[in-house]
């Protein structure tokens, strides 16, 4: 008997040792994801997010449609885009970085440096571009649909081509899923579809 009350003893030592280690998780929920997703969606709001990417951007204009596959990677001192699509353009690369600017396409052998260039990363593909125009804009808002949370901006003092942007990020880990691009009369002009992305 006394055998049988010792292991109850230290089963019951053992279940409550596991119990206060675990409290925040079995209450709370994972807390480490939770704070990395709220990390990862104020990064990319306040203009610090650093990442790796793969992008299908779908160019719309009146007369036609282009897609392109691209390779992304920006951080805070340099901002780089690859085509990765098969074809005329295939292999040009930009790469901004110390305030230069080259063009370079590995097909023709051609590379092009322009210095004191006005940042690479204002180009809408990019996303610091919408940090930039989300910092800047009076008219934003946010709603969440399903398990996707949509940020929408106004793009203030823009042509009327780029007008309206609206970022779509995975409410679970806030990782951005696609970015669209309208003009003034609110028809989409551009939609980037995010592959693949690691943030950094």
């Amino acid at each position: 008997m006394k055998i049988v009350h010792k292991i109850f003893i230290v089963l019951l030592i053992i279940c409550v040792i596991f119990f206060i280690f675990n409290y925040k998780k079995i209450f709370y929920g994972n807390n480490i994801s939770i704070k990395n997703k709220d990390e990862i969606i104020e990064k990319i709001l306040n203009g610090k997010i650093e990442y790796k990417a793969n992008i299908k951007v779908n160019i719309i204009s009146n007369k036609n449609q282009n897609i392109y596959e691209i390779m992304q990677e920006e951080s805070q001192n340099k901002s780089y885009q690859e085509i990765i699509t098969k074809g005329d353009i295939e292999g040009v690369k930009i790469i901004y970085t110390d305030n230069v600017l080259k063009v370079e396409n590995s097909k023709l052998n051609l590379k092009k440096i322009y210095e004191n260039y006005e940042l690479v990363t204002n180009d809408y593909l990019f996303l610091s571009s919408f940090s930039k125009d989300y910092l800047e804009s009076e008219d934003t808002s946010l709603e969440e649909i399903d398990d996707t949370i949509i940020i929408n901006l106004k793009v203030e003092n823009s042509n009327k081509y780029i007008k309206y942007k609206e970022l779509y990020l995975n409410k679970d880990t806030g990782m951005p899923i696609k970015l669209i691009i309208k003009d003034s009369d609110k028809q989409v002009i551009a939609c980037i579809e995010y592959i693949n992305i690691e943030i950094l």
